[in-house]
């Protein structure tokens, strides 16, 4: 199946990564036709490219995205990243854009939560998703798509509550183009649209109702992964879903992962149901509310 790593026989990152992913994203950009300066901040992953006409292309974010990747995938995913960033600079500015137009471009999308005082300040207007997720707002254009600020927010023409659920009715309709059982009950939800994971925010819309709740995995923003509660084959499967989403993550993922956790939902409410520490070793932690949950179910004893 081609979501399961493969061996790499390609040559590894230099160990100094973030110089190297700096310089490297300085000369492609160079060979995109702007030439630019390196701008260190307070941590050596604050550095930032400044063009001559004052653009700035932060290297926060390819940091981790390049993490685990090969010299050549990692060159890649920056050269991807940068055409999209040089291709939002001709979007039009989203103040710009009168209610309708917001109405029809505006998304949801979820993120990790970042220890990082920027992202803070940025996103500070998120909404808590679970833990260490948050649901923001997107514009989607055609090439690209712009995730809102805080200071974005500001100039728009419609109020944070409109721009939420029309952004989540958005998500529910962007396009799955492929759904697949990869073993009995867990179901592998795929698409090109940057949106796919954030289906997750109203996921019966995905399966269905699931009286006894869902388990669910949201590894990067084009899957998302579900396991619906129903009798004590659930229970194996789960270590199954572990399994599955620690073999997606080996290899670099589109847009860096969002979580290798997995999460149950039921009834509105969503809790994290596992955690990965830095050994790589998963725990599996059966709080009050998957505990109900098994219980209703039948399975509190299994």
């Amino acid at each position: 199946m081609g979501w399961f790593g493969r061996k790499r026989s390609e040559a590894p990152q230099p160990d100094d990564r973030i110089q190297w992913v700096t310089s490297t994203a300085r000369r492609l950009l160079a060979e995109k036709g702007v030439e630019s300066t390196v701008e260190f901040g307070e941590r050596l992953e604050d550095a930032q490219l400044v063009a001559a006409d004052g653009r700035r292309f932060p290297i926060y974010n390819l940091v981790p995205k390049t993490e685990g990747a090969s010299r050549e995938a990692a060159e890649r995913l920056i050269d991807q990243h940068l055409d999209l960033v040089l291709g939002t600079a001709t979007d039009p500015d989203p103040s710009t854009f009168d209610a309708e137009d917001l109405r029809a471009r505006v998304r949801t999308r979820i993120l990790p939560v970042v220890d990082d005082p920027a992202d803070a300040e940025r996103f500070g207007y998120g909404r808590p998703f679970t833990e260490g997720l948050i649901t923001v707002l997107c514009i989607d254009f055609p090439q690209t798509v712009r995730t809102l600020t805080t200071r974005d927010l500001d100039q728009l023409p419609l109020g944070l509550d409109e721009l939420y659920g029309l952004g989540q009715f958005h998500t529910d309709h962007e396009p799955i183009e492929k759904e697949t059982e990869l073993v009995p009950g867990i179901r592998l939800f795929e698409g090109g649209s940057l949106f796919i994971a954030s289906k997750a925010a109203n996921l019966t819309a995905v399966t269905g109702p699931a009286p006894f709740g869902t388990v669910f995995a949201v590894p990067h923003r084009h899957m998302l992964l579900t396991l619906e509660l129903t009798g004590p084959d659930s229970l194996v499967t789960i270590q199954q879903l572990v399994s599955i989403v620690l073999t997606i993550l080996q290899d670099p993922v589109p847009g860096g992962p969002i979580s290798p956790d997995l999460y149950f939902s039921r009834d509105g409410m969503i809790s994290r149901i596992s955690s990965l520490d830095p050994s790589g070793k998963v725990t599996i932690t059966v709080g009050e509310h998957l505990q109900r949950a098994l219980d209703d179910a039948g399975l509190g004893d299994a």
